[in-house]
């Protein structure tokens, strides 16, 4: 039996690479030493290093050693708050929670805290273990120095792995689930789209979704690829589930992590299953970005996702950490064009929408110029003028009011505002 073991170990070097399958001494199993309740476990010892958490997260990548189930998992702890609670969480690699403990301090002996679980799992297969630690309410977890790949601590990779052990038990194949969380398994063809309209705007999006992603305190990031040149004018999030009192904020990084919008978001920015979040920030085509969505305060908030390959577009990952999915997401571009050389000028008119959702009423206000005839005109993705007017815009003068009451199409439209050769297109949303 030590044997296989020892096989098992080294062919898992050999074929997944993974950096945790790499130190063979962590596959240790019930017939070494003493007698133990696991047939095979992945041991992390000899601490060099203390973690600490506050209001943050620590993210563990770890591999099964059989196909059978997770059965305990436990942590080093140097220190913890006598008053908090600390959440530890299963994921697959696509996000998915398999499983969840909780501990507080009268947990935590000799230094440890053991948690017992129930996690399905796959030979050779990598998990996620998602450790978290409110705000004010600190805990700090043992570590051993070394490699980085395998864990993030709030979204940024750490050197090193955290100590303790996973123990696993054997359990024959046929009783094992084998979707590994996966709920809503779709093959729609169209699960990913990047189109351009009439009016030169183009999404990119991925709609079908496979399964979701949870978070309440970890952050979601995205990548995608800018589809035209011009400005992001719109970011959205499909939505599974929010929090009626959810806090969190979105922000879009460029491939140099330079922040070029950040925003904080709540339940109200959620209509119809989506979290929209209207922007103007200039986007080079075939560049690569970055949408980040955290939630704060411990609000909870689940994300749609699309687990498919075949639609992978971009990256996804979970408080750093990259998974086997996509996030349900659009990101809609409005293209430079020949017709339009103001639209990425630093003299551009700046046009206001308001409410953004709308439903019975839109108002628009203009800046950026001081006098003179403003045409403002709403159309439909088609290039359908459904509203126009010609405004006198002077300082006391600068805003116009669409009734919108007859606008039956719930979705996208876009502002079109024309000062001389001034031109500046906003999306808005009718819910």
């Amino acid at each position: 039996m030590n044997k296989f073991y020892s096989t098992l170990a080294a062919l898992a070097v050999f074929t997944t690479g993974n950096l945790l399958a790499q130190d063979a001494s962590a596959l240790t199993n019930a017939l070494e030493g003493t007698a133990s309740a696991y047939d095979c476990s992945y041991k992390v010892k000899d601490a060099n290093q203390t973690i600490l958490l506050n209001g943050s997260n620590a993210t563990q990548i770890f591999s099964a050693c059989t196909d059978g189930k997770l059965m305990e998992v436990t942590l080093d702890i140097k220190s913890l708050n006598d008053r908090g609670t600390y959440t530890v969480e299963v994921r697959s690699m696509n996000g998915v929670v398999l499983d969840i403990a909780r501990f507080k301090q009268g947990q935590v002996v000799d230094g440890q805290v053991v948690l017992p679980m129930e996690t399905r799992v796959k030979s050779g297969l990598n998990y996620i273990l998602n450790v978290s630690a409110d705000s004010g309410y600190e805990l700090s977890l043992r570590a051993q120095h070394g490699p980085m790949g395998t864990l993030t601590i709030d979204g940024s990779p750490y050197r090193g792995k955290l100590v303790g052990e996973f123990g696993f038990k054997t359990v024959e194949a046929n009783g094992l689930s084998n979707d590994e969380g996966r709920t809503g398994q779709t093959n729609d063809d169209n699960g990913i789209a990047t189109e351009k309209s009439a009016n030169g705007l183009c999404n990119t999006e991925v709609s079908a979704h496979t399964g979701r992603i949870a978070t309440s305190g970890e952050t979601i990031g995205q990548t995608f690829t800018a589809c035209a040149t011009g400005h992001l004018e719109q970011i959205s999030y499909q939505i599974q589930h929010i929090d009626g009192d959810f806090v969190g904020r979105i922000s879009l990084k460029d491939a140099r992590n330079n922040t070029l919008f950040s925003q904080e978001v709540s339940a109200r920015n959620v209509r119809n299953g989506l979290l929209v979040v209207p922007m103007s920030e200039k986007v080079r085509e075939g560049a690569d970005y970055t949408i980040f969505l955290k939630s704060i305060h411990g609000t909870r908030l689940a994300v749609l996702a699309n687990e498919n390959p075949a639609d992978a577009l971009g990256t996804c990952t979970f408080n750093g950490t990259e998974l086997e999915t996509n996030a349900c997401f659009s990101a809609l571009v409005k293209e430079k064009t020949n017709d339009t050389p103001s639209s990425l000028s630093e003299t551009e008119l700046k046009v206001t929408a308001y409410p953004n959702p709308f439903q019975n009423e839109l108002g628009i206000r203009i800046d950026g110029i001081e006098e003179g005839k403003v045409i403002v005109q709403l159309l439909d993705f088609a290039g359908n003028v459904l509203r126009a007017d010609l405004i006198n815009i002077n300082p006391d003068n600068k805003v116009v009011n669409f009734n919108t009451d007859d606008l039956n199409d719930v979705g996208f439209y876009s502002l079109r505002v024309v000062h001389g050769k001034k031109v500046t297109h906003t999306t808005v949303i009718k819910n």
